[in-house]
């Protein structure tokens, strides 16, 4: 028989705050990245809003030896304070009744490994970054999981392992979280904008607090 899963958006769902934004400020507060290079970037996302989830430019030349352990450093010290209690009991619910986890997010990959660990999800579907020579490029390898990706990737997922997303469960919290809210046979919004939360009552979804 096909599983159920429980699919999660990290950001302002699980997690109170945006977990890329913490790991930049953390990588600027460290000395990674120097003010300078922060604020030519900042100044290059306002230019291109359009682009600023997708631009990791902040991160091409780093080393990934480098990276990885003030990612660990991040996740430990800015991450796992905001997980939401409530949001992580909701998670367990899930697990206790047999059904898949899949966190899915526009963050790292590399940041929010610990997070999948900690929740047992079976799954981690997040931004994975190209490296050459041990340095991380900037660019996005495969699709960008936000918006209509995540629908895109969700679905690949339940196509490789039988999961029914009939009978499965979503929860986001924005309005670019749609298409995969409306791939699921139970929608949750949570903690919604004013948009979300405008759609889901209009379509009678629940909403919840994390």
């Amino acid at each position: 028989m096909a599983r159920v899963a429980a699919i999660f958006d990290v950001d302002r769902t699980l997690v109170q705050g945006h977990t890329e934004r913490l790991f930049f400020r953390h990588l600027v507060s460290c000395g990674l990245i120097s003010p300078g290079a922060a604020l030519t970037y900042l100044a290059r996302l306002a230019m291109s809003p359009a682009e600023r989830h997708r631009d990791k430019s902040y991160l091409a030349g780093q080393r990934v030896e480098g990276v990885l352990p003030r990612a660990q450093e991040c996740f430990r010290e800015q991450i796992l304070p905001r997980i939401s209690p409530v949001g992580l009991a909701c998670l367990k619910e899930h697990q206790a009744a047999g059904h898949a986890i899949v966190l899915l997010t526009g963050s790292l990959v590399f940041l929010l490994r610990p997070l999948q660990e900690l929740a047992g999800a079976e799954w981690l579907i997040a931004t994975e970054l190209v490296e050459n020579g041990g340095h991380f490029t900037g660019e996005i390898r495969g699709l960008h999981p936000r918006g209509k990706n995540k629908a895109i990737l969700v679905q690949e997922l339940a196509r490789r392992h039988g999961l029914d997303l009939s009978r499965s469960y979503a929860y986001g919290d924005h309005l670019s979280d749609l298409p995969l809210l409306e791939l699921v046979g139970h929608p949750v919004a949570v903690n919604p904008r004013r948009r979300l939360r405008r759609l889901a009552r209009q379509r009678r979804w629940p909403i919840r607090q994390f």
